[in-house]
């Protein structure tokens, strides 16, 4: 799928927006309000003037929401494309986009926090701890490259992915038998 310009600045603003989502953290809606603010843009652009359904689409992704931070910006991706859809040709309602968050949010966080969090962060850190023990201040850097740098450019890659896959994502993974998968 060619993305438009107005497309690509929109994915570029979720993207950025998504680096937020520990700022305004909480234990009752966990990660819902960044994941709202990450879809901002999306819903400003499809929405329009059109307050009711703008409401809506802000009132159905402040639902809870809790994920690993990389996998956020995927399903945001994945949630533009449904929302657009919805809003061109109703071919997806607001309770499939809330029910497709839902399914994804626990499946990524298994994944990504098992990536991120279990493994990269262990070994950027036993590198950087290494450098840093001798007096080597680029460990820090390094650790920073590997763990932060990678996160940010894999959210940059995730969010397209989750954006140009959009509903038909959804349609091969269930097709495929990958949710089963996904799940385990």
């Amino acid at each position: 799928k060619v993305l438009t310009p107005e497309e690509k600045g929109i994915l570029k603003k979720m993207w950025l927006l998504s680096h937020t989502v520990f700022m305004n953290f909480n234990m009752v809606k966990m990660e819902a309000n960044a994941f709202t603010m990450t879809m901002a843009p999306a819903i400003e652009s499809i929405y329009g003037d059109d307050m009711e359904e703008k409401r809506a689409a802000y009132q159905r992704h402040q639902n809870f929401f809790n994920t690993h931070a990389v996998a956020l910006s995927f399903i945001a991706g994945l949630a533009y494309a449904m929302e657009k859809e919805r809003k061109e040709n109703g071919s997806v309602d607001g309770q499939t986009i809330e029910n497709v968050k839902a399914a994804l949010m626990g499946p990524t966080a298994g994944m990504f926090d098992s990536l991120f969090f279990n493994c990269l962060r262990v070994i950027a850190a036993g590198i950087g701890i290494g450098l840093c023990a001798e007096g080597n201040i680029l460990g820090t850097f390094i650790f920073i490259l590997l763990y932060g740098v990678s996160q940010s450019v894999v959210k940059y890659v995730m969010i397209n992915m989750g954006y140009t896959y959009g509903t038909s994502f959804i349609d091969m993974v269930f097709s495929t038998g990958l949710m089963g998968a996904l799940t385990k």
